[in-house]
């Protein structure tokens, strides 16, 4: 049988480029918010809400604490949720709305708050976002895992949303110091930006309900691929779903390397505004111009990732996106004040090895769904999703709260001129420690065992069980 007939797995037909178009302009959405609050919401806490950063650190984890519980859940959830609107798509329908309203109001901390009054203000707005965004952002990506089975077709798809997840960050990130610049003060600035930011996601959430339909056998079970029927008690289902899960090697070393990855360049995002403002010495009007020159080579460096992962195998890519991108990120230790130029050349060639992250994990998260389901005989692509969601958000969130910890140790002050320890923090924070972790991911990516030949052979196995 072949791989596009294999019953729920696929669509019977290669993907049409309205479909890869529509589903892209999910991304854009959604990384808008994750970019606006990589690059800018420790410094907004910290510089304009005026909280303390460990305090802002400290409740920002309360988020990750629940994630520990949601993600995993909700990712079994989704594996059994059947409606006439599809396992994944009725998600995207009911949560547009709420998604947008509650990232708007991550960016309005009222004024004059004591620190416990902060703590509660930030943990519950960003805790009330996080949830909302898992139950968007899983059943998003898990809807891609389903569209198509082709090694090659899931690179293309992988390609458009890339794109649309790029356009999404390259505003958030850039778009957002302009807003607040235009303001007439920053704390408005910030309100107004988040609340513009959250009704484009939600729009763009809302397109793809719109414009992208689940495969056929997605909105009720199917013998082969769907969870069957399970009288256990809900909790014992999960913990089961989930030991299965963990059983699955190539999953398990990608979502590992994936993690490092995302650490490491959360800890950049979030530590560049400072790193140009105080050690570059430039102001918060530079910051547009940097983060736009990063974005626009990780753009363009798009589509040589994808001729390079249509013609080598997948993890091999990826490690050499990890090389160049370590390389660019050790040389920015010994940036001083006012080396602009070196700073952009620095720039774009952690760009062209950041691109590969953008392309190429996301890839290869379906394959080793291909490789669980051939395994356990059933298919769980929310759990998957679940797990890999929340061990990427978890990086995200301690590597902001590493940055906090670090402004916090090194004596940090700020909108003043900094100290030489807390310049020397920033500095690590932005470059060595990063380096560390996706040097760290590097053995992992060459245990990998899926390779284009033998997905075709897990293929041929499930068409033939």
């Amino acid at each position: 049988m072949h791989p596009s007939n294999v019953p729920g797995t696929a669509t019977p037909s290669p993907l049409t480029l309205g479909t890869k178009l529509s589903y892209a302009v999910g991304n854009v959405g959604l990384q808008m918010l994750i970019a606006a609050m990589n690059f800018m919401l420790m410094i907004f806490y910290t510089d304009v809400a005026l909280v303390a950063p460990a305090v802002a650190g400290a409740a920002l984890l309360v988020g990750k604490v629940w994630d520990t519980v949601n993600d995993p859940l909700f990712g079994w959830v989704t594996d059994r949720t059947r409606s006439r609107w599809g396992r994944h798509r009725v998600y995207l329908i009911y949560g547009a709305i709420p998604l947008g309203i509650a990232a708007a109001a991550v960016w309005m901390v009222p004024p004059g708050l004591s620190p416990v009054a902060a703590f509660l203000w930030i943990a519950i707005t960003y805790t009330v976002f996080d949830t909302l965004m898992t139950l968007v952002q899983l059943p998003y990506q898990a809807m891609a895992a389903n569209m198509t089975t082709d090694y090659d077709e899931r690179t293309s798809l992988t390609a458009y949303a890339s794109m649309g997840a790029l356009i999404g960050f390259f505003a958030g990130s850039v778009f957002m110091p302009i807003l607040v610049r235009a303001a007439p003060d920053a704390r408005t600035g910030y309100a107004l930006a988040g609340s513009c930011f959250g009704l484009i996601a939600g729009v763009a959430v809302a397109v793809v309900a719109w414009r992208v339909r689940e495969p056929q056998g997605s909105a009720a079970p199917t013998a082969q691929t769907d969870a069957p029927a399970d009288a256990r008690p809900m909790w014992d289902s999960v913990r089961e779903t989930l030991r299965t899960t963990l059983r699955n090697r190539p999953f398990l070393l990608l979502m590992s390397a994936a993690t490092l990855v995302r650490l490491g360049l959360t800890l950049v995002q979030a530590s560049l505004a400072y790193f140009v403002i105080y050690q570059l010495q430039g102001d918060k009007g530079d910051l547009p111009r940097y983060m736009g020159t990063l974005l626009g080579v990780v753009g363009l460096s798009l589509f040589g990732w994808k001729y390079v992962v249509d013609r080598w195998e997948k993890n091999w890519a990826y490690v050499l996106g990890l090389v160049l991108c370590a390389g660019g990120l050790v040389a920015l230790y010994w940036v001083g004040p006012g080396d602009q130029r070196m700073v952009t050349g620095i720039l774009v060639v952690i760009g062209i090895g950041m691109g590969a992250h953008w392309i190429v994990p996301f890839a290869m998260v379906p394959d080793t769904i291909d490789h669980g389901h051939m395994q356990a005989g059933e298919r769980q692509t929310g759990m998957y999703y679940g797990l890999y969601g929340l061990m990427d958000k978890l990086a995200r969130t301690l590597a902001t709260v590493m940055v906090a910890g670090m402004l916090d140790v090194t004596g940090y002050v700020p909108n003043v001129a900094q100290s030489a320890s807390a310049l020397q923090g920033i500095t690590l924070m932005t470059g060595v420690l990063p380096a560390v972790c996706l040097v760290l991911a590097i053995p992992l990516l060459v245990a990998y065992p899926i390779t284009r030949a033998r997905h075709a052979g897990i293929l041929s196995r499930m068409g033939t069980s």
